[in-house]
């Protein structure tokens, strides 16, 4: 893998990475019942993914315009950060939005009950 490929991948892993990372962070802030908090925080882990998405996608433009890009474990483990961050956001604004729903249904027993 030449110098050029190897740095997009570094970058794809550091930023798919970071957006992971942020994810995680929302879903302990849900937990916590800081839903809005975990909303934003949320929002901006989806920023930072798009990041990552315009990193894979100009990689695979230049690779379509005749660049060569060897397939080598590092193009697949940057791959697989990607889209391991890609799943995490999903399941992310999932969590966050049961916890959400538990808070709610929470107030809403101590209204009543």
């Amino acid at each position: 893998m030449d110098e050029k490929q190897l740095k997009r991948a570094m970058e794809l892993i550091s930023v798919a990475g970071t957006a992971k990372s942020m994810c995680i962070n929302a879903m302990n802030q849900a937990e916590k019942g800081e839903i809005e908090t975990a909303r934003t925080t949320l929002k901006d882990a989806k920023k930072t993914l798009h990041e990552a998405h315009n990193i894979q996608t100009k990689w695979m433009t230049d690779e379509m315009n005749g660049e060569k890009v060897e397939k080598s474990i590092m193009l697949i483990h940057s791959q697989d950060h990607f889209i391991s961050a890609d799943i995490m956001m999903t399941v992310a604004e999932k969590v966050i939005n049961l916890h959400d729903e538990i808070a709610q249904l929470k107030a809403k027993e101590q209204v009543n009950g």
